[in-house]
């Protein structure tokens, strides 16, 4: 899930830079129209186009804040687990399966033991005691750290989806209401002000095509 999310940004990265690109573009083509501010059609061209380049901008720092949350808030969690509490039983673990070879060798050492050689039985009687006493501490270590795991994940993978849910959340709701504040105060407008362009449009070629006629009487 950490490489997904990591890949998630590394994409998101690229898709900001590539919607900053395009944003820039659209700027471009306001001034491309601002240029020539004599006509008035061109200069509500203009300052359309740069109003959607701003929308367009808000709506980026937006998603980058997003991508900012899902890396703080699922990839440095998890990282957290994973490099802290999930290593710690990792090496318990290890630690446990040493022990558990090292009581597996007490054990035959002791019941290998010639009873003739007292001194070599109390030895390996000795050790099997202190093997046992370790491996047990051990043992209850080892699956203490199991539990202790197992709770944990279950809460901290569930806070970290909780935050990034309510991150999703609240980037979906700060681009609905600036597009709603934008198409209630402005894109209605705009609407309005292309159907009176496309209507200009169509009468200039239509004046345009009879002054070819009149060309050709002539």
């Amino acid at each position: 899930l950490v490489k997904q999310c990591t890949a998630m940004i590394e994409a998101g990265k690229m898709f900001s830079s590539t919607s900053g690109a395009f944003v820039l573009g659209v700027r471009d083509l306001a001034n491309y129209f601002s240029d020539d501010n004599l006509v008035s059609d061109n200069t509500k061209v203009s300052a359309s186009l740069n109003r959607f380049a701003q929308a367009m901008s808000e709506m980026l720092k937006y998603f980058n804040i997003l991508m900012d949350q899902a890396h703080r808030s699922v990839c440095k969690n998890l990282n957290s687990l994973i490099k802290n509490d999930i290593k710690k039983v990792k090496e318990t673990k290890k630690l446990f399966e040493k022990i558990s070879d090292d009581m597996d060798t007490a054990l035959n050492r002791n019941s290998q033991a010639p009873k003739s050689k007292i001194q070599e039985c109390e030895e390996a009687h000795n050790t099997l005691t202190a093997t046992r006493s370790c491996f047990a501490h051990t043992s209850l270590d080892y699956v203490f750290q199991i539990n202790v795991l197992n709770s944990k994940k279950r809460f901290d993978i569930l806070d970290t989806m909780l935050s990034f849910m309510h991150a999703q959340s609240t980037f979906f709701h700060q681009g609905h209401d600036l597009f709603q504040d934008l198409e209630t105060t402005y894109m209605k407008e705009i609407a309005g002000q292309v159907e009176e362009l496309s209507s200009k449009a169509k009468i200039e070629m239509k004046e345009m095509e009879e002054r070819h006629t009149l060309v050709q009487k002539k």
